[in-house]
Formats: C-alpha cells, sequence, structure tokens
C-alpha cells in the first residue's frame, strides 16, 4: 500500500494542532496518559509541566512514552467521520527550563503571570508516525483499511 502523506506533511499536521495525549508508564509497570499542551520545535515536542508531577516523575524512570493527536479535519462534527489521528512513539526527557531554548520557553509559558517552579518534556518521536485520516479524503476515513498508515518519522 503507497503511503498517503509523507513525515513532512505530518509534522505540519503536529505544528498546528496544540494538544495530545502523552503516555507513559509507572515505575511498577502501569499505563499512565495526561493530556497536554505543547508547543514543536527541530521535530521534536515540548511539554510545560511541573517537576513534582506524575508525568516528570514517571518519565525521569522510564523515558519511553507515546503521543497522540487528534485533529478534526470538518468544521462540522459527523458522526460517520471520526477526527484524523497521528499517534508515535518516543523517547522523552525532563529538562530545567533553563536548558530550553529561549523561543520554546517564551511560547510554553505564555500567558501565565506567575512562573512557579517548572520544568519541560521533551518528546522525541522514533520509528513511525501510525496514522488514521491523514493525507486522504474525510468520506475516506468511514473505511479503516483505506484511511490507516504507517510513515517513517525521519
Amino acid at each position: 500500500m503507497a503511503l498517503p502523506t509523507t513525515a513532512n506533511e505530518i509534522w505540519r499536521h503536529i505544528e498546528k494542532w496544540p494538544f495530545a495525549v502523552l503516555s507513559f508508564v509507572t515505575p511498577s509497570g502501569e499505563s499512565r496518559s495526561a493530556g497536554v499542551m505543547y508547543k514543536v520545535k527541530d521535530r521534536a515536542v515540548y511539554v510545560l509541566t511541573g517537576p513534582n508531577t506524575w508525568k516528570a516523575r514517571h518519565i525521569r524512570s522510564n523515558p519511553n512514552v507515546s503521543m497522540t493527536v487528534t485533529i478534526q479535519r470538518l468544521p462540522i462534527r459527523i458522526k460517520m467521520v471520526p477526527p484524523a489521528v497521528i499517534t508515535f512513539s518516543g523517547t522523552a526527557e525532563v529538562l530545567d527550563m533553563v536548558d530550553v531554548d529561549d523561543d520554546i520557553r517564551e511560547a510554553l509559558t505564555s500567558g501565565i503571570d506567575e512562573m512557579p517552579d517548572m520544568c519541560a518534556i521533551k518528546v522525541t518521536p522514533k520509528g513511525n508516525f501510525v496514522t488514521y485520516g491523514i493525507g486522504v479524503p474525510a468520506m475516506t476515513m468511514r473505511h479503516p483499511e483505506q484511511s490507516l498508515a504507517r510513515v517513517p518519522v525521519s
């Protein structure tokens, strides 16, 4: 099956959409996830969080994560056409804010009046993007076998 899209197109979708679900694993092996707002730079995804949050603590123990970005392609929600989805595995790193580039730090903290003790999580995708509904017509999304794709991250 030919790929319906490219990694560059997928990155354009990820860069436009500000929300994802970040999944991680606890030290005891239980899966967890959290909704996060993010920013993208140099094909890495950055998330603002507190240094003592579950996200930060668990990622320090196990840097293997996955992210899922849902993309509403149609202006009106149609029951038969779900949102498009991009999901990927990656390696995460918890960074002190001083170790984050100025432009990403500014983008992550924009609109926050008082800066409590914060850190950033940097997620670097690896392997493949797994997509549903990216690069195909919206009505094709009613047929999963025609809407799924795996696209190499690099």
